[in-house]
């Protein structure tokens, strides 16, 4: 019980993913676009930002815990943000238009 109390005190709200993951994905585009071989490194940077935020929810005490508090909304919302992050990344590989 105790466990379920604090699961989600310490979790990030669901601005603040949307917002890091706007961020990441627009600083991803921007570094892909000057630089194709970026799209490694950012996709990376995405990948540990999304573990180190999102990886209670991998927990087998915690994670059963913020479903339960925080609903499937949650998880689905963190997981398209993610999603997000990572089409603004690979978007920035587009071939650019001649004017």
């Amino acid at each position: 019980m105790h466990v379920m109390l604090e699961a989600m005190d310490k979790e990030p709200s669901l601005r603040a993913i949307w917002a890091g993951a706007a961020v990441l994905g627009l600083v991803g585009y921007a570094a892909v676009r000057f630089r194709r071989w970026l799209v490694l490194p950012a996709l990376a940077l995405i990948a540990v930002a999304a573990w180190t935020q999102l990886g209670d929810l991998l927990d087998p005490q915690v994670g059963p815990a913020i479903m339960q508090q925080a609903g499937r909304w949650y998880v689905g919302q963190a997981g398209a943000a993610v999603a997000l992050a990572v089409i603004l990344c690979v978007l920035g590989l587009a071939p650019r238009r001649a004017v």
